[in-house]
Parts: C-alpha cells; structure tokens; sequence
C-alpha cells in the first residue's frame, strides 16, 4: 500500500520546505527540535543529508516521495489489522514525523491492533510535544491526523452522488405565470401577422356603434326609473307648443 497524493500533501503541508533559497531551491539546515540536532533538507529529509547541501525543489520532491516508502513499509509490517487508505496516510504522516521505532512501541498501535480503532485515534494528540513542551504546530498535525484516521475511505470509482434526488415539477407562482404569459404573448406576436387596415377600421366602427348603443340602453334604463319626472316635462313642453300656436294663430 502506498500513500495517497492527497496523505503526501499532508505530510508537505506539516513539514514545510526548508531552508528555501530566492531561486526556489532548498539548503540543508539543522533541526533544532530533534535530538540529536540533524541535518535536514526539503520536506524534512535526513538521510544522507550533510550541511551545505542544495537540492532544487524536484529533488526536494523526489527525495520525500524515496523516503516516506521506508514508512510505508513499516506502517505496513507493524500493523496486524486491514487499513483504508486515510488510515493507512494518516499512520505513514505520524511514522514520518515521529520515527517509526516510536510507532512500534506505541499504546496507539496496540489500541489498533487490538481492534479498537477510536481508542488508537485518540493516542494520536499525546504525541504533541518537541523539547520537552507542547508544540502548537504538533497539535494541529495530530488533531489533522486524527481526523483522517477516523475518516471513511470512499470505494473506488464511487460516484459523488450514486443517486441524484429529482425534483417535483415547480409550483406556479404569480411571478411565473406572468412571466410565461409575456413570453407566449411575444412570441404570438411573431407568429400571427397585424390584420389588414380594413379589418382594423370595422373593428374600430364596431367599437363605435357599441359604444352608442350601450349609453342610448344607461338612458332608457334611466327615463324609465324617473318615469314621472319625464312625463312631466313632455306634458309641459306639449302645452307650451298648443299655446304658442293658439297665439300666433
């Protein structure tokens, strides 16, 4: 088994690349926190490393990848128990920090091998300390690889979502309705043509006619409720008319 990309960046991440030069490269300094002090370089390498030396970044890269398989292996042999792969990168990320003689005699390891997996989660935060103190830099890698550890690995080639969930058909809204209302009524009006102005000018006239007819019925209607007012004043203006002519005759 090996360790995934995404366990190495992990182990980079908590690392660091060191001593970086302007043109990228690495040279090699003294890890000050282990003991004895050691010559390291790039992302933490100290095998065969000697003050003074310069790698450039791939040999950096190419340096850990060579390394780390010595972590592998050893995860791989002190382990009893099946590992899922963020198992397996989170115990190879520890190894690597903290040696793997240290992974070998530690209660972690027996909590895993004895199958109780939450308890070997939990040993991971004792190991925070560098110099005798509790380094912030350790706890937050022990609090990450804890957290990997205890991760589900997803099967290979698992889709993201194995059953997409389909949505019922949308609820009209006021909003919608006008809005599908002003695209029917744009796209009527490309499809069917303006009439022709003689159709045009009927429909105006028609217009006319029910016009006038509609207030000559409000009249009839209104006559007929004031029925003797209107009587009234028709027998006034018919015995004005007999008068004025018995006068001129």
């Amino acid at each position: 088994m090996k360790i995934s990309d995404a366990g190495l960046d992990l182990v980079k991440r908590f690392e660091g690349y060191h001593d970086r030069l302007p043109d990228g490269s690495c040279r090699a300094y003294l890890d000050k926190l282990a003991k004895p002090h050691v010559p390291t370089i790039g992302y933490g390498c100290t095998r065969g490393v000697k003050m003074g030396m310069v790698w450039t970044h791939e040999q950096a890269e190419a340096a850990l990848r060579d390394e780390i398989a010595t972590f592998e292996a050893a995860v791989a042999k002190l382990v009893t128990v099946d590992l899922n792969q963020n198992e397996f990168d989170s115990l190879v990320s520890f190894s690597y920090n903290v040696g793997s003689g240290a992974l070998g005699s530690s209660t972690l390891l027996k909590k895993l091998n004895a199958g109780d997996r939450r308890g070997a989660a939990g040993e991971f935060k004792r190991w925070n300390k560098a110099g005798g103190a509790v380094w912030p830099g350790l706890v937050d890698r022990r609090a990450r690889e804890a957290t990997l550890f205890l991760t589900p690995a997803g099967l290979p080639g698992e889709p993201a979502m194995p059953q997409a969930v389909e949505e019922g058909p949308a609820k009209a809204t006021p909003a919608t309705v006008a809005t599908v209302a002003t695209t029917a009524g744009a796209a009527a009006g490309q499809i069917i043509p303006a009439p022709p102005a003689e159709i045009t000018e009927s429909v105006t006239q028609l217009s006319v006619w029910q016009s006038i007819i509609s207030t000559g019925h409000t009249l009839a209607v209104s006559a007929w409720e004031h029925w003797p007012l209107v009587l009234g004043l028709v027998a006034t203006v018919g015995a004005l008319t007999w008068w004025n002519r018995r006068i001129t005759s």
